[in-house]
């Protein structure tokens, strides 16, 4: 039997699944380059034939080639994000198959758009931040708000967004803080010599699932507005294997749950496919898995994010296998040692089996509103069953997820990934049964946790469909604008009647939008009717939210003015929703501030 050696480190799929695999195809010689937990240790310990700590030497590389000489490993790979350039360095080093003389450009995200941008490939603008005064330059010349991230980081760990009012000089410190401590953590390269941060800025994209996900409305919110592309590169040559969707992420920008198989269109899958070919090929890669990520834009464009040169983490290469019939972790394994294998000739659009995710056990819910309580997080003993529709499975991947009995960690949105408790295995007949239930764990874990919170069984099971949205050019009363207003947290002349009728009826422009009757929704424009338009409130009642009456509202307005520019002044965070509507950032934004009214006379 061939011996395989396979460097562990910090992120990657759960090894209970992945090291029986690897095991199945060759002997198997561990190296550690990062401290694990007890449990990667003991799985380590089940399926290799030796496991070696190196996790300080200080080199890296040289560790690794040593190490390959004497066990005479005939093939070295990595799951772990970390280890991919000192184990693409190893294998040139020893002439085995691996990511090349380019897998930096896989890892480093400045080095990584700057090949994408060279080669026409769409993204963001962005900056490179290696200074207090690099950052100072990008907020120059960047749109804001704009995102920093770590260079070398994963799992949205230590991404801030950055507005014009932040302060630049304790946001670069902050972040030289977190970097150091990943790193101590073991979640940066682990790479030879003295570390020096760097961190890219980029504008945030115009992302939307408007022209990608027609007609969703089966009572649940929708798919988020990006997705991955899981595949191998052999010998330089790319084969996309599939398309995995994903729900919406969390603030900032935290991942709830990847889903397969796609339930886009052939057509649109296409699309993806071929922006995922054209970045791929730009990075010049030899021999490795990949997990593309892409943002999907209007008018079916599309932007990317980034590709790794790695398997997917979480639970994914156990979708692709069980979904596509396609197991990436045997083919890394005998591509590593030298055995090529067989790809589709095409992408695969449609799946052969259930329809499965990988799901994140966190302290919010779907929208990120964060837990009131913190449950321990019971696993082995909680009904999973209540939480979903029947036929559909729930699994725990252990060596993603803290022991049973632990306190549900707090969801911290500059942790991201670190502060989740788990990840969660779930499969069912089809997409749309997925999807749903997925959301219903999101929404009733803390319940079915947390005794006192549970949510009665029959609302947490069954969807009913939302009762129907009416849209009218109206003049609504003025009591039920304020007090839409005030649950939409708007400001206004709220407790004066009069003002407020004043300004509805003067505006030029008011649509609303009612659910039997009631007012859920209103949009007011101040406009000229032929060259310029302000979007003066824009409001959706809380509860009301997330159906897509925001982006109708906005969408009724300026449909029938294509030669009216409007412009809005976000407000409650809201610039992200009108980016993804088409609006672009503008530089300078000027105001005179309003002036307070005259005393009314009483007599």
């Amino acid at each position: 039997m061939k011996r395989l050696l396979f460097v562990a480190g910090r992120s990657g799929p759960s090894l209970d699944y992945a090291l029986p695999r690897l095991a199945a195809v060759a002997s198997v010689h561990a190296v550690l380059l990062s401290p694990v937990d007890d449990f990667a240790r003991g799985e380590l310990a089940r399926h290799c034939a030796d496991v070696t700590d190196r996790a300080d030497a200080p080199d890296p590389v040289a560790a690794l080639t040593e190490h390959a000489a004497l066990t005479g490993a005939q093939g070295l790979l990595t799951f772990s994000e970390y280890a991919v350039r000192p184990v693409a360095e190893a294998c040139l080093r020893l002439g085995l198959p691996g990511p090349g003389v380019n897998a930096a450009r896989a890892r480093d995200k400045w080095l990584m758009r700057l090949r994408w941008q060279r080669a026409g490939v769409p993204v963001p603008r962005f900056r490179q931040v290696t200074s207090l005064g690099d950052l100072q330059r990008a907020r120059d010349r960047l749109a804001a708000p704009f995102l920093l991230k770590r260079a070398d980081g994963a799992g949205s760990i230590g991404h801030v967004l950055i507005g014009e009012d932040t302060d630049i000089a304790d946001v670069w410190h902050r972040s030289l803080e977190v970097d150091r401590a990943a790193r101590l953590d073991g979640f940066g390269d682990y790479t030879a010599g003295e570390h020096a941060p760097s961190f890219v800025a980029e504008e945030l994209i115009a992302a939307t699932t408007a022209s990608w996900y027609p007609g969703e409305d089966d009572g649940t919110r929708g798919y988020g507005d990006y997705v991955s592309v899981e595949g191998m590169v052999t010998g330089g040559t790319y084969h996309p294997v599939c398309v995995t969707g994903r729900l919406p992420t969390v603030a900032p920008f935290t991942e709830l749950s990847n889903q397969a198989p796609s339930v886009l269109p052939e057509r649109l899958q296409r699309i993806v496919e071929a922006h995922a070919r054209r970045a791929v090929d730009a990075l010049g890669l030899d021999t490795c898995a990949t997990h593309t990520e892409l943002k999907l834009m209007a008018d079916e464009r599309v932007s990317l994010l980034e590709t790794a040169a790695r398997v997917g983490g979480a639970m994914v290469t156990r979708e692709v296998a069980e979904v596509f019939d396609v197991d990436l972790i045997t083919c890394q394994a005998h591509e590593a040692l030298g055995e090529p294998q067989k790809y589709p000739e095409r992408m695969l659009v449609t799946g052969t089996g259930r329809a499965a995710a990988s799901l994140a056990l966190i302290a919010t819910d779907s929208r990120g509103t964060p837990w009131r309580t913190r449950p321990r997080l019971t696993w082995r003993t909680l009904d999973w069953s209540s939480l979903v529709s029947p036929g559909t499975t729930v699994e725990v991947a252990r060596g993603s997820t803290v022991p049973d009995g632990t306190v549900m960690p707090r969801y911290d949105a500059a942790a991201a990934a670190l502060s989740i408790g788990g990840i969660a295995y779930v499969t069912a007949a089809d997409p749309a049964t997925l999807k749903a239930d997925t959301y219903r764990i999101l929404d009733g874990l803390e319940g079915a946790l947390a005794p006192g919170t549970r949510t009665p069984a029959h609302r947490r099971i069954t969807l009913t469909a939302p009762a129907p949205v009416t849209y009218a050019d109206e003049l609504p009363d003025a009591a039920e604008v304020a007090d839409l207003f005030r649950a939409a947290g708007l400001n206004g002349p709220l407790d004066d009647p009069d003002r407020m009728r004043r300004m509805l009826e003067t505006s030029q422009h008011i649509l609303t939008a009612r659910v039997k009757g009631r007012l859920v929704g209103l949009i007011r424009v101040l406009t000229d009717l032929s060259f310029n338009a302000f979007v003066a409130d824009l409001a959706v009642h809380p509860d009301q939210q997330r159906r897509g009456i925001g982006s109708d509202l906005l969408r009724r307005a300026t449909e029938p003015h294509p030669g009216v520019k409007f412009v809005v002044h976000p407000g409650n965070h809201s610039g992200d929703f009108y980016r993804k509507q088409g609006f672009q950032s503008a530089p300078e934004c000027v105001a005179l501030p309003r002036r307070d009214l005259p005393a009314k006379e009483t007599r």
